[in-house]
């Protein structure tokens, strides 16, 4: 016979493993386009998020900048960092990736467009 203090164990131990599996499912993956992918349709759902990584290099007065054309109501640009290009010595001035995160808002259709450009 198995003891209550056991079971009652083996119930938790149980229930943490089917919660930590829902959880694993219902975590959201966020997609990588780059810039291979222009022209590419996606469709998200409400909350999801989309990276785009994109070539940049801040030193030369160039940036990436989000056109008005794209509905900020549709989807919002999260989030955006610079990432320098991994060398063996570490160069001033060197290049890198910029990667915009963008988050679906609300229902609707819109482009996602970013220019190169100097912001003057």
């Amino acid at each position: 016979m198995i003891g209550k203090n056991v079971l009652i164990r083996l119930l938790s131990i149980v229930l943490v493993i089917t919660l930590l599996i829902i959880l694993l499912c219902s975590c959201q993956s966020i997609a990588e386009l780059t810039f291979d992918d222009k022209g590419k349709s996606f469709e998200l759902e409400k909350g999801d998020r989309i990276n785009i990584k994109l070539e940049s290099n801040p030193t030369t007065g160039y940036s990436w900048i989000l056109g008005e054309e794209t509905d900020t109501s549709v989807v919002s640009l999260f989030d955006s960092k610079f990432v320098q290009t991994e060398k063996e010595e570490e160069l001033v001035g060197a290049g890198g990736y910029e990667i915009f995160t963008f988050k679906a808002e609300n229902s609707g259709q819109t482009e996602i467009i970013l220019t190169y450009q100097r912001p003057w």
